[in-house]
């Protein structure tokens, strides 16, 4: 079991909780061939839970399992990122406007303690960054007050955290990061739906210029 664990979930949910954490991370790379023996033997977990764990992340679309030939992590789909983006951008500058009209000080000083914590080097584990991410935007849509756009934005960050740990690849985007998340903490804190919406814009903005750098 791997540090950090919690020792006392079901097999399966340990199964999924772990290759979910790997392949967002990219620790299983896009297109890597996952043999279950193999899992099961890292894993020191049975055949069942791990075959479990890998249809509900095929039905994520982290996966796919192909009939005859294994399993295979799902490759990354520039189409698909385009399309995050621009959903993205037409969800995420609303949610924030929303939040900084609403936000109250109990979630702003939830997200003082996310950017407070979060590191500013490179980490060969991505695992703390991306956990701070998720939870620094679901902040923001919490505090917009619409229960279904949270739940939209949640998927819609659940799709991109793969492209977004590939951008970290560059070196410096990590520090872009941590100015983008602190001009979005400040639009919130002055109660400026108009300054909230234009930095979640940027933010989303630098984001795609970044990783298209890196793929091009």
């Amino acid at each position: 079991m791997r540090a950090g664990e919690h020792p006392s979930i079901s097999e399966n949910e340990r199964a999924y909780r772990r290759l979910k954490s790997d392949i967002l991370a990219l620790r299983l790379k896009p297109g890597d061939a996952l043999s279950e023996a193999a899992l099961c033997a890292e894993l020191d977990i049975g055949r069942t839970p791990v075959n479990k764990a890998l249809h509900r992340l095929m039905h994520e679309g982290l996966v796919q399992i192909l009939p005859r030939k294994g399993v295979l992590v799902q490759p990354l789909s520039m189409d698909e990122f385009t399309q995050l983006i621009e959903v993205r951008r037409l969800t995420e500058p609303a949610c924030a406007a929303r939040a900084a009209a609403r936000i109250g000080e109990a979630d702003l000083g939830r997200l003082d303690t996310l950017l407070d914590a979060l590191p500013a080097g490179p980490l060969a584990d991505l695992d703390p960054i991306i956990e701070a991410d998720r939870r620094f935007h679901a902040v923001i849509a919490q505090a917009s007050g619409n229960r279904v756009l949270a739940e939209i934005l949640d998927g819609l960050h659940g799709r991109s955290v793969r492209f977004w740990a590939l951008s970290l690849a560059t070196g410096h985007h990590l520090a872009e990061v941590a100015e983008e998340h602190e001009a979005i903490r400040r639009a919130l804190r002055r109660r400026s739906p108009e300054e909230a919406a234009a930095a979640m814009t940027a933010h989303i903005d630098s984001f795609a210029r970044t990783l298209a750098s890196r793929l091009g």
